[in-house]
């Protein structure tokens, strides 16, 4: 009976403390960040481990991008090729660099389209690519923002390939684009391998 009483004195105080709205408002917040606290000190070790393992992590060679790009175009006639930075621990793909035949387009360079998103196509593009596959199709639909700068330059037919190419390591991307399916696809599969084999490698 006793604990009855002390935690409805507990609650009348806390009623008659909040008489306006801001004051309700700095409870709510003092929650929040009380629960922040206590989640980030009871997952200390995780959230540890995980920035540890993104710092293990590879990075793709910035200074073959233009090459890369550069052997796309000559060799595949592209009318685009972006080039992307990915974590799969964070389910973060980030746009580093993306080129039309007159150069560098800056105006999507920096967004996060995701990695797995509401897209089924896209999601199963991406299944497709962690197990070091080349999946190449038809672009009707944009699956992201910087898929409708796709379809604004043109493209209706797409190639995908992982950075490196080979499975078990997926730290990056390469897009390529056309305006018309390729003659040959698989060879120039075989092109995008070599892109992204360059991508993997520095030349330091």
């Amino acid at each position: 009976m006793s604990e009855e009483k002390t935690q409805i004195t507990v609650l009348d105080r806390v009623l008659s403390y909040v008489d306006s709205p801001f004051k309700l408002f700095a409870i709510l917040l003092m929650a929040v960040f009380t629960f922040v606290g206590y989640f980030v000190w009871q997952n200390q070790a995780f959230l540890i481990g995980a920035y540890k393992e993104q710092q293990k992590l590879p990075s793709i060679a910035e200074d073959r991008v233009e090459d890369a790009a550069a052997h796309l175009f000559k060799n595949t006639e592209a009318t685009v090729v972006a080039i992307f930075k990915v974590n799969p621990m964070f389910g973060t793909r980030v746009l580093h660099r993306a080129y039309t035949k007159d150069g560098r387009d800056k105006t999507h360079e920096g967004l996060d389209v995701g990695l797995f998103t509401a897209n089924v196509a896209n999601n199963r593009d991406v299944v497709a690519l962690m197990a070091s596959e080349v999946p190449c199709g038809p672009y009707k639909t944009a699956q992201s923002e910087i898929g409708l700068w796709y379809i604004q330059k043109g493209v209706t037919y797409g190639c995908r390939i992982s950075v490196p190419p080979e499975q078990g390591k997926f730290i990056g991307q390469i897009t390529v684009g056309w305006k018309e399916e390729p003659p040959d696809v698989d060879q120039y599969r075989v092109l995008l391998q070599i892109a992204a084999t360059m991508l993997s490698r520095s030349k330091q």
